[in-house]
């Protein structure tokens, strides 16, 4: 009968397999087309995860998530802090190229369907890590409490506040209550520092474990593999010194700003929201609300599920290569355009 002891060293090593399983998992050689910069794109975005959280943990340092106290924090951190100008700056530019590249990222992932059997799952992932991105702007965004940030703000929900069924109790869980006031402010501002970073660094862990548990897709031409570390390492590294110095680039020659403080009893002349909220806020501008809700709504939930179409069309013989080719040049057709638009307006 083998002793309490002889049990416990069998459990320490069954872990200790465990354990060097899942390292082996993530370590595992990598296809060499990762090296190509088309195919970085998924890794960028990590990188710039990692500045916004160094930098929104230094601002919350001296913001303050009062209406009465925020605009002026902000303006303290932009003015008076040493160096807090920078910092804002960079916590600014890491969000919209965080975006922007996830974007390219799906833009890559959509045309060369790399998104097909059994990768289905990495697509849903990395989706909803893109809406969780596009919800910490928003949010970041309404914190600066400007006159165009308030009503941007405003707009915005009202525009959540809109949706069927689930946009009134959307509505008044995100501003504490009918209209935009006190606890609105506090509530988006624990949004962006509690609940969505946890929430987006364990989606974009989940979404990572995902795509080395499944693998990643086939290249044509891609035959050899590198090591995980320290090749693949090394080369990140490299991606994130460039990320950094382009966001310092642009800081120095695109310092952060700061409008007027909010006027809550005048609307602001331009409440035209990030660069990232142009589409959608000109599709909301342009049709009628109901259609334009509805359209969104639409889009978004095909945005999600488009995998498993592509796999029930190609299955009848639909030339998919094709098709997501025209569908993509379409889509960002009328993205461009409705940015367009709304510089215009």
């Amino acid at each position: 009968m083998p002793s309490a002891h002889s049990d416990t060293d069998l459990v320490k090593v069954d872990q200790d397999r465990n354990s060097q399983r899942w390292i082996a998992y993530i370590q595992k050689d990598l296809p060499e087309h990762l090296d190509w910069w088309p195919y970085t794109l998924g890794a960028i975005p990590l990188t710039l995860l990692g500045f916004l959280i160094v930098t929104g943990l230094l601002l919350t340092f001296y913001y303050v998530p009062s209406p009465g106290k925020a605009y002026e924090s902000v303006e303290f951190i932009t003015e008076e802090v040493y160096l807090g100008w920078f910092v804002r700056g960079v916590h600014k530019f890491s969000v919209d190229l965080m975006i922007l590249f996830l974007l390219f990222h799906v833009i890559r992932v959509f045309l060369t369907r790399a998104y097909r059997t059994p990768g289905e799952w990495k697509w849903v992932t990395g989706a909803i890590v893109l809406f969780v991105t596009f919800a910490m702007g928003f949010t970041g965004y309404s914190l600066i409490f400007d006159n165009v940030s308030y009503w941007g703000m405003t707009v915005v929900t009202n525009m959540l506040g809109a949706l069927p069924i689930v946009g009134t109790p959307l509505l008044y869980l995100l501003r504490g209550g009918e209209e935009v006031s006190d606890n609105t402010l506090l509530r988006l501002y624990d949004l962006h520092t509690k609940l969505l970073p946890v929430l987006l660094v364990v989606l974009v862990g989940g979404h990572v474990l995902v795509v080395r548990l499944i693998g990643f897709a086939d290249v044509a031409g891609s035959r050899q593999s590198h090591p995980f570390y320290p090749v693949h390492t090394l080369l990140m590294g490299a991606v994130a010194v460039g990320m950094l110095l382009l966001i310092v680039d642009l800081v120095m020659i695109f310092p952060p700003t700061l409008g007027p403080p909010a006027d809550l009893q005048e609307v602001a002349a331009d409440v035209s929201p990030p660069w990232y909220f142009s589409a959608p806020f000109m599709v909301i501008s342009l049709l009628p609300g109901p259609v334009a809700l509805w359209g969104l709504l639409g889009g978004a939930l095909l945005f999600v599920v488009y995998p498993f179409i592509d796999r029930e069309l190609a299955r009848r013989g639909w030339p998919m290569g094709v098709i997501n080719a025209t569908v993509g040049t379409i889509a960002i057709g009328a993205l461009v355009i409705l940015m367009y638009l709304d510089t215009q307006m």
